[in-house]
């Protein structure tokens, strides 16, 4: 039906459409008039044809095939992640149940005190079907989070926010005794990714970071499989909207490619995203703004095909939020996934021409900066010397 349709209209070239605008313009400038220039320097058409997407090599890939552009996985499911931030194990333990028993599916706790095997105990009671994100984790917690999982072995995944370059050798230690359901690992952490790197940069300082982890990894002959499995990624998603979801989408081909060059399994090659609404685009005074943000950043989320989502509560920055913000918070998300039915598709986006561009465009210019900074030494040495710039300017 829809072939005979469409075979009623005559095709159009892309010099007729050209011709076309150029009539309507007047003589005015075609770039200033209809060139959408990002932050990124992305140089976005006012349309997109076949011919633009042609020669992209990921386009006939299904969802859950590699290079993983179009998701890590089959299914347009994701886990809808809450933040608990009381500090005291029992009293988190039961906000986080409750949150579970409200809808969520995954749960981070942000400031947990964890002293020893009995506070995890407390923390983790009636959670073993849950995944759970730690935070606010040093080297001796995550020293007590592998002994605790080995006395007590859980169906879920337990993850952290630690950074595994801060130490490569307490890293690799921590790597030859995690048990296969522990992350211990998290580049992107929310420091770096709140602040005001555009996608293109934000992408390439996360490959370089990952780059440069699983070197140091290979050089301690830790399998570059074990590695990249212990390794999750953070993103804070802002209000561009298109942009947020071609940089997910080009990130996990980038990444997959990277894990790809140093001979690790096709399977271990697909990204761990886990991705949060952005906290530097709420406004202290404007709450009810806040709730369309953080709604129109989940929804890129989603559809970016992020693993987990976590949508911060619309007065988060401008006082405590209370059990009403942060059920709305939690609403959000569930609404997106059984009112809207947007976990019924797995990548939304693929196909269209645009996106698929400007996936392509993001992902040239995102392993260009991550080149960049290889040719400079590595991340680390980069990192090293912005840190030291950054301690002699305040000095200044």
């Amino acid at each position: 039906m829809a072939e005979k349709l469409l075979a009623e209209f005559s095709p159009v070239s892309t010099a007729e459409w050209e011709a076309a605008i150029a009539k309507d313009l007047k003589g005015a400038d075609y770039e200033k008039k209809l060139v959408w220039r990002t932050p990124e320097g992305l140089a976005v058409r006012p349309y997109y044809r076949a011919e633009d997407i042609a020669a992209l090599d990921w386009i006939d890939a299904a969802p859950g095939e590699f290079p993983y552009v179009r998701a890590a996985r089959a299914d347009g499911g994701w886990h809808i992640r809450e933040t608990i931030e009381a500090a005291d194990p029992a009293e988190a333990n039961r906000a986080a149940c409750a949150a579970v028993a409200a809808g969520a599916e995954e749960i981070a706790f942000g400031q947990a005190a964890i002293g020893n095997v009995s506070d995890l105990a407390l923390l983790f009671a009636h959670l073993d079907e849950i995944p759970i994100h730690i935070a606010n984790t040093d080297e001796p917690l995550l020293r007590l989070l592998i002994e605790f999982l080995d006395q007590h072995p859980r169906a879920a995944t337990v993850s952290t926010s630690f950074d595994p370059l801060g130490n490569v050798e307490f890293a690799a230690e921590i790597l030859a005794s995690a048990p296969s359901n522990f992350v211990p690992f998290t580049i992107g952490g929310a420091a770096r990714d709140e602040a005001s790197a555009n996608a293109v940069e934000e992408i390439g300082v996360a490959l370089a970071a990952g780059a440069d982890f699983l070197a140091a990894m290979d050089e301690r002959n830790i399998k570059i499989d074990h590695t990249a499995s212990a390794l999750e990624f953070s993103f804070a998603i802002g209000t561009n909207y298109f942009v947020e979801i071609a940089r997910l989408r080009a990130f996990r081909m980038l990444w997959a490619r990277v894990v790809e060059s140093f001979g690790g399994s096709l399977a271990n090659a697909r990204a761990r995203i886990a991705a949060h609404t952005a906290l530097r685009d709420e406004a202290a005074g404007d709450l009810d703004t806040n709730i369309l943000r953080a709604t129109t950043e989940a929804m890129a989320a989603i559809a970016g095909s992020a693993d987990s989502i976590s949508v911060a509560p619309f007065d988060a920055r401008s006082r405590q939020p209370d059990e009403a913000s942060r059920r709305l918070a939690r609403n959000t998300q569930l609404l997106l996934k059984h009112e809207a039915h947007f976990a019924r598709v797995a990548d939304p986006g693929g196909g269209s021409y645009c996106l698929e561009t400007m996936t392509g465009s993001i992902a040239s210019a995102a392993w260009k900066a991550m080149q960049g900074i290889e040719a400079a030494g590595g991340y680390r040495k980069v990192h090293a010397v912005e840190n030291r710039n950054q301690e002699l300017g305040a000095k200044g």
